[in-house]
């Protein structure tokens, strides 16, 4: 069974889609900006740093919906608008994630939407409660 959960900013993509594996979850987590969660559609964020942090802030909300947590995380995909900015992802994705080693890519991109620096996506699995 797959189940969709619309983007609260957004009616065009689910930020989040599930597929009941039995005892788990599959989640396919949409691509995050480091926007306010409650809006405006927009990055506000100067400091990097902070950009980072709040796309992460964005993808653990969207795993809330399902009990899950950043730890759940088992892929990420970061797209990055310049590589210079790749040592301090690094630093917050490693802080945020505590030991969690999701595999992970990072591809450099020539712009993103609401001139964001980055965008992450991801998978999960989480056990069902």
């Amino acid at each position: 069974m797959i189940q969709r959960f619309p983007d609260k900013l957004s009616s065009s993509f689910s930020r989040i889609t599930t597929v009941d594996l039995g005892t788990s979850l599959l989640v396919f987590v949409a691509g995050h900006v480091g926007m306010p969660p409650e809006g405006p559609p927009r990055v506000v964020a100067e400091n990097f740093e902070e950009e980072v942090r709040l796309c992460f802030e964005n993808i653990a909300i969207a795993l809330a919906d399902v009990n899950g947590t950043l730890k759940d995380l088992v892929k990420i995909n970061c797209f990055l608008t310049s590589v210079d900015d790749y040592p301090t992802y690094t630093k917050v994705r490693d802080r945020l994630l505590a030991g969690a080693l999701p595999a992970s890519a990072t591809v450099i991109v020539a712009g993103l939407l609401v001139n964001a620096r980055l965008e992450i996506d991801g998978t999960a699995v989480v056990k069902k409660s």
